[in-house]
């Protein structure tokens, strides 16, 4: 019995520090910035149905408002030739959607999540891509 928890802590450690390193390595795609002092929430990056498409995305925890990851992502996007296509305002709730030729890139910035700490709101970045 000691030996099994032996085994099971170590490689629940070997996971933990993988998704870590991994986490700690996320760059956005498209050559897309960070908010400046976000905080990686959580990271995944896939190819989608086809093989010839990658989709990312992306969780950050922010003290940045609401307005403030919005514009900024704005400018970030139509600075990279992206085209503003759509946008939502809610309450709790913001999202503006880009793209440029094949690519699109969805930024969601919510005031609350379980993802992020109590005095955090959090945004993500969603991107399709071509490979």
């Amino acid at each position: 019995m000691k030996s099994i928890l032996q085994i099971f802590t170590l490689v629940t450690v070997l996971f933990v520090s993988a998704g870590m390193a991994v986490a700690d390595e996320f760059t956005p795609p498209l050559g897309l910035p960070v908010v400046p002092d976000a905080r990686l929430a959580i990271s995944d990056a896939y190819d989608t149905a086809g093989g010839d498409r990658e989709e990312s995305i992306a969780r950050f925890g922010t003290k940045a408002s609401r307005n403030d990851v919005i514009d900024f992502y704005t400018e970030a996007l139509e600075n990279a030739g992206f085209v503003i296509y759509s946008s939502s305002d809610k309450a709790d709730y913001a999202m503006i959607a880009a793209k440029r030729d094949d690519d699109r890139v969805t930024i969601y910035y919510r005031n609350q999540s379980d993802w992020v700490e109590a005095d955090e709101g959090e945004f993500s970045i969603k991107a399709v891509y071509t490979k």
